[in-house]
C-alpha cells in the first residue's frame, strides 16, 4: 500500500534518568568530606526530593531536649507532634538508630557496617548519615529529640564511635524534619575522622535502583 514506512533504531539507554535514592559512601572515616557542611531535601511535589546545599544552620539542643535511651547497635522510636509527611506518605513517629539513620517505621534494622546495597533495598523509607556510633559509651555523648515550633530534631551530640576512646571520636550532627513543608535537611559539625566508614544519603522504602556513589560536597 501507499504510506511512509517508520523506522525505529536503538542506540541504548537515554541519558535523562530520575533517581529515586542516592548516597555517597565513605569508604573509611578519614574521606568523610561533609564535616561543617550539610544537604537539604526539599520536596518537588511529585514524590521526589531537590537535594540542595544545607539551607538551615545547626541548631544546638536545648536544656529541654531529651536524651534518647540508645544502647550500642539500637534503635528506640519518638513521638512527632504534628505528622510529617515525607516523600512516600506521612508518619506521625520516627525510627532513631544509633548507627545514624532515622526511618519512618521499623524494619531496617541496626547494621553498624554501611553498605549500599543494604540502603538501597531497605524496607523502609529512611534518611542516613550512617556509621557505627555508640551513645551508650562512658565519655561520650548521646542522641537527643526536640521539637521546635514545626520543626522535630535528631541530634547526635558528640557522640563517640563505637570502641571510641577518646573525644577524637566525636561526631556532632543533626537531622531536622520539617512538619510544615515535608523537607528534610542534615547538619554536620565535626565529625570523627576514625572509626569505619560513612554512608550519607536518601532512600524510600524498597528496592530502588543503584545510580553509584556521588560526590555530595
Amino acid at each position: 500500500g501507499s504510506g511512509v514506512l517508520g523506522t525505529n533504531t536503538v542506540r541504548g539507554q537515554g541519558s535523562i534518568r530520575k533517581a529515586a535514592s542516592f548516597y555517597e559512601l565513605f569508604a573509611t572515616a578519614a574521606a568523610f568530606d561533609l564535616s561543617n557542611s550539610g544537604l537539604s531535601m526539599i520536596p518537588l511535589g511529585s514524590g521526589s526530593y531537590l537535594v540542595v546545599p544545607a539551607s538551615v544552620p545547626f541548631v544546638a539542643p536545648s536544656a529541654a531536649a531529651v536524651p534518647l535511651s540508645l544502647a550500642n547497635d539500637a534503635q528506640t522510636t519518638v513521638t512527632l507532634a504534628s505528622p510529617f509527611p515525607h516523600a512516600t506518605g506521612s508518619t506521625s513517629s520516627l525510627v532513631v538508630c544509633s548507627n545514624g539513620f532515622v526511618s519512618v517505621a521499623t524494619g531496617n534494622g541496626t547494621g553498624a557496617t554501611p553498605a549500599a546495597a543494604t540502603m538501597l533495598n531497605a524496607p523502609q523509607t529512611a534518611w542516613w548519615a550512617w556509621h557505627n556510633y555508640n551513645p551508650a559509651a562512658a565519655g561520650g555523648g548521646v542522641v537527643k529529640f526536640e521539637q521546635l515550633g514545626s520543626t522535630s530534631y535528631v541530634t547526635w551530640d558528640g557522640v563517640w564511635d563505637s570502641g571510641g576512646t577518646s573525644a577524637a571520636n566525636a561526631s556532632t550532627f543533626q537531622f531536622q524534619f520539617d512538619r510544615a513543608s515535608g523537607a528534610v535537611h542534615v547538619v554536620f559539625q565535626t565529625m570523627s575522622a576514625l572509626g569505619n566508614g560513612y554512608l550519607v544519603g536518601y532512600s524510600p522504602g524498597g528496592p530502588s535502583t543503584n545510580h553509584g556513589s556521588r560526590d555530595l560536597s
